[in-house]
């Protein structure tokens, strides 16, 4: 869904009226983090474009946010207790700065979130099978969450059972976590992928938001 990354304009555009007529949204409502794959976190309550944004959060009714993913991992989170959502756009390198737990606490600290009334979905991102790395990578994450490509010095990183395990650890229920169980690069009749496609492709796109 991205006019930049090798969609047609026509069918990124039917694409997105097709999204946003089945579930009621005006495009005009819109907040969207223009993603440079790193750690800010910004509470909104406008509709917009926000730069050097990787994260938003608002409490905001009548305001969608929306982030784009070809392989990094799209999170949306919620409150079962308060009017409160966020997106996350997190690739290794935003899980590397801390991303999602700097929306977390953010939303704890600044907007009075109870963590464990918090609710993410990690959606289709790169699996581990697919998310071959070097051997720096043994210097950014814990050895739980990358698997050793034998006699290669290479490994296999799981991004997403390492943003499940930052959730948890910082206190949301782990029965609140669903991690999509879709590959971005294997399911190529579903998903698109930049890893798969050479960084010519187009995006997939996550939104959440609070109903007027």
């Amino acid at each position: 869904m991205s006019t930049s990354r090798g969609d047609s304009e026509a069918n990124v555009a039917a694409n997105r009226q097709l999204f946003f007529k089945e579930f009621g949204i005006n495009p005009a409502q819109l907040a969207e983090p223009l993603q440079i794959g790193r750690d800010g976190v910004k509470i909104i309550d406008q509709p917009g474009e926000y730069a050097s944004q990787d994260a938003l959060i608002t409490a905001q009714p009548g305001v969608y946010l929306r982030v784009l993913t070809a392989d990094c991992s799209p999170i949306l989170i919620w409150s079962d207790k308060d009017l409160l959502v966020a997106a996350v756009h997190s690739g290794w390198q935003g899980s590397e700065l801390d991303i999602l737990g700097k929306t977390l606490k953010k939303m704890h600290t600044e907007m009075g979130a109870e963590l464990e009334s918090l609710y993410l979905v990690i959606g289709p991102g790169l699996s581990q099978d697919n998310f071959e790395v070097g051997p720096e990578f043994s210097d950014k994450f814990p050895a739980e969450f990358l698997m050793p490509l034998q006699g290669r010095n290479r490994y296999l990183f799981d991004n997403n059972a390492y943003l499940r395990d930052t959730a948890i650890r910082l206190g949301v229920p782990a029965h609140h976590i669903e991690t999509l169980p879709y590959c971005s690069y294997k399911e190529d009749s579903l998903f698109y992928s930049h890893r798969r496609d050479a960084g010519t492709t187009g995006r997939m796109m996550s939104v959440i938001g609070i109903n007027q």
